[in-house]
């Protein structure tokens, strides 16, 4: 598991072999550990990487004794890395040659506005100072136990790996638990430990470990800019950043790099701009051989990439629950734990960098804007117009409607909410309103639903484009109206990849107008109604598109049914509590129905069970 773990004071060699050895799953990874003892309070730091070390190794400067850390990945043009390579004063990974310098030259402020998804770590031993900087949008996870305890401090990526280090003290937060079964996340800072808290998206952090302090300054807010005004430059503009923003992460040395492909409009913007799209897999994941499988491998081969077809095992998903809850732990729903089955595939093709592009959604197409949809005939269109008041809980989809929270943790449940949504207009009556209430909901991007974030992170060589600062600078100038329907993001995707291959999930062309859309959805509404009324009503675990059908898992897996039948007395009586009624009373039957929420439940179970084999 890739990751960092730093304590402040009690930094003995045992103490940090044994946070490495938390943060380490998979034989592939690479462990480096650091102790500074000369100081009155002593620090440690163990980095742990799936990244490749000649690349992204902790760097060093010997003469002034300066360490920087990146977990995560920064990226550089070609031109930086053949630099960093003459950077001989320096030892260590050229990304970290680069970012030292940068300190070294124009101190800590140059290393804020990472570029992609990262922590940045510095530790200073002239002025005893350790700096850390977040990315912009809160991608990577960083987590702090007792951050003004000098000693007593504990960072790390991973919350699970701090409450097992038996010189901490963490008790659960059942509050955070009822969050996530209710609206498929925790609120932040909070996590499922009370002592342990998310730090904060494009956050300076300081200890000053000689003065005994520790500081968190915000470096960055969005929409201060003002917004965009012309949509055909706008357009262009975005397509030119993503174009680069995808090249520089799939340059020679970077690869061979892996995509997660679909037959949707955002992963083929990473075939279609990748720099060697000869040296990129592919990957498309299916139940069995389908529509979208052929649009992906039409995608694949119109940008000369080579597709891999990946078909999933009938028991795939309840196959890898535990790794996952492992990897994530449990703060990442297992319904979205689609990637963790094909690391075997990636690692005999020697892959070094992976992509997806599921930030897109939050990101760019509105998910996270109070909408609704439009209506013909008391049925939903696939369009969606602003509401004007606010949603006052976590996820606004438009579909979601939340069940009430369990009556123990009411109270506490909306207290965190509006904590969280502090300063945000209740009723949205501008661009800028709704952006303030999205942006809530979107930064920091490690705790949102179905975001490949902490649990990619810590298992592959993962990258994201969308962290890129470039697009960082966008998302705040893009204007609310722009995001609705796609409105931006469809011309974008025409713009770099073209028109001719049609959006597997709504059967369109990219940028198609709002007529043509319209005819394409009623037509693909009677086709799919004579298709149902043909096969019938049964359920079966293929689907068209490359979504599994969770309800096919809750009646036919044999993992998912003993772990549901098996659940211990203590854990049925927990789950109950925090669900608010005893999930047991409801039959597997009728669960099926509901497979969204059956599943959050079996990650807390997951987890629980997990954690208890850890321990022993």
């Amino acid at each position: 598991m890739a990751g960092l773990y730093i304590t402040i004071g009690n930094a003995q060699s045992d103490r940090m072999a044994g946070a490495a050895a938390r943060l380490t799953f998979f034989e592939r990874e690479y462990m480096e550990t650091f102790i500074d003892q000369a100081q009155a309070v002593n620090l440690g730091i163990a980095w742990v990487s799936n990244d490749p070390p000649l690349l992204f190794a902790p760097a060093y400067h010997p003469q002034t004794g300066v360490h920087i850390f990146t977990s995560g990945r920064v990226a550089w043009d070609e031109k930086k890395w053949q630099y960093a390579e003459t950077l001989h004063t320096y030892e260590g990974g050229l990304s970290n040659r680069l970012l030292l310098e940068q300190y070294l030259n124009g101190g800590i402020k140059a290393l804020e506005h990472p570029n992609g998804a990262a922590v940045v770590v510095v530790w200073e031993p002239r002025s005893q100072c350790l700096h850390i900087v977040t990315d912009n949008l809160g991608y990577y996870p960083l987590f702090l136990y007792s951050p003004h305890s000098i000693p007593g401090c504990v960072i790390s990526t991973f919350p699970d790996a701090i409450a097992d280090d038996s010189t901490v003290h963490t008790s659960p937060d059942y509050i955070s638990m009822a969050e996530f079964l209710r609206d498929w996340q925790a609120a932040p800072p909070h996590t499922y430990y009370q002592e342990i808290k998310y730090a904060g998206a494009a956050q300076h952090l300081c200890w000053n470990l000689s003065e005994q302090t520790f500081q968190a300054r915000e470096y960055w807010q969005p929409f201060t800019e003002g917004f965009l005004r012309n949509l055909s430059d706008a357009t262009q503009q975005f397509a030119d950043a993503i174009r680069h923003a995808i090249r520089i992460r799939t340059l020679p040395r970077l690869s061979p790099a892996a995509i997660y492909i679909s037959g949707g409009l955002d992963s083929r913007l990473l075939a279609f701009a990748a720099t060697n799209p000869e040296s990129v897999l592919g990957i498309n994941l299916y139940d069995v051989p389908n529509r979208e499988a052929r649009l992906a491998k039409e995608l694949c081969e119109a940008a000369h990439v080579k597709y891999v077809g990946f078909a999933r095992e009938a028991d795939y998903y309840p196959k890898w629950m535990k790794l996952g809850v492992s990897v994530s732990g449990a703060m990442w729903s297992l319904e979205d734990n689609h990637f963790l089955g094909t690391l075997d595939l990636l690692a005999e093709r020697g892959v070094q960098t992976v992509f997806s592009a599921c930030v897109a959604d939050l990101l760019y197409k509105g998910d996270a804007l109070e909408r609704q949809h439009y209506k013909l005939l008391g049925k939903d269109l696939p369009f969606w117009h602003y509401k004007s008041q606010r949603d006052d809980y976590q996820l606004p989809y438009s579909n979601f409607q939340p069940r009430d929270a369990p009556p123990q943790f009411r109270a506490q449940i909306a207290e965190r909410f509006e904590r969280w949504f502090a300063n945000t207009p209740t009723q949205l009556r501008s661009d800028l309103d709704r952006l303030r209430v999205e942006d809530r909901r979107v930064r920091p991007l490690c705790y949102p639903s179905a975001m490949s974030g902490q649990a990619m992170f810590r298992a592959f060589p993962y990258d994201s484009f969308m962290s890129d600062r470039s697009l960082v600078d966008l998302y705040s100038r893009i204007p609310a109206a722009w995001k609705l329907n796609g409105r931006l993001w469809g011309k974008v995707v025409a713009e770099i990849c073209g028109n001719e291959i049609v959006d597997a999930n709504y059967g369109w062309r990219p940028g198609a107008s709002n007529p043509e859309k319209f005819f394409v959805f009623v037509r693909s509404w009677v086709l799919r109604r004579l298709n149902k009324t043909a096969k019938g009503g049964e359920q079966q675990l293929a689907t068209e598109g490359s979504w599994p059908n969770l309800g096919w898992y809750v009646l036919h897996s044999p993992i998912l049914k003993q772990m549901w039948h098996d659940a211990p007395h203590s854990d049925r009586s927990l789950l109950g509590e925090l669900w608010g009624s005893d999930p047991w009373q409801i039959s597997l039957e009728d669960w099926a129905k509901q497979p969204y929420d059956f599943f959050r439940l079996a990650t807390l179970l997951t987890h629980w069970s997990v954690r208890r084999e850890s321990r022993y």
